[in-house]
């Protein structure tokens, strides 16, 4: 196999929007992993630490919340490298991963941010 050349301005875009669509797909799994179990009346979601994939939800949703940056990072970058330059003739490439890079940048700490201040641990009597 084939390793692409990344000097290539049109590579670059294309994986550029590969890595901002991985980082929307792993945005919309972190934004399921932070607010299952979120009552509306308490303002708070609830999980419990002792059970089954609750043991490792906060793990779980700080990992995703750095994968899903690292990701964004990565497509932001590499399209932004490669916008505007003149032999690129995937310029749709490139915006499309700079979009989807800022967006997942953007929206991973907010939902970080959300899930230490809403989660709460239920305390069940043994």
């Amino acid at each position: 196999m084939k390793f692409p050349n990344f000097r290539l301005h049109e590579t670059q875009a294309w994986v550029s929007a590969f890595f901002g669509v991985a980082a929307i797909i792993c945005l919309m799994g972190l934004t399921y992993g932070v607010f299952r179990g979120f009552d509306k009346d308490m303002m708070a979601i609830n999980f419990n630490p002792n059970s089954g994939l609750g043991k490792f939800r906060k793990v779980i949703v700080f990992g995703g919340a750095a994968l899903t940056i690292g990701l964004g990072l990565t497509a932001g970058l590499m399209g932004f490298n490669s916008l505007g330059q003149k032999r690129n003739n995937k310029q749709g490439m490139s915006w499309i991963g700079l979009g989807l890079g800022a967006l997942s940048v953007a929206s991973a700490p907010i939902l970080l941010f959300a899930w230490m201040e809403l989660s709460q641990a239920i305390i069940r009597g043994g």
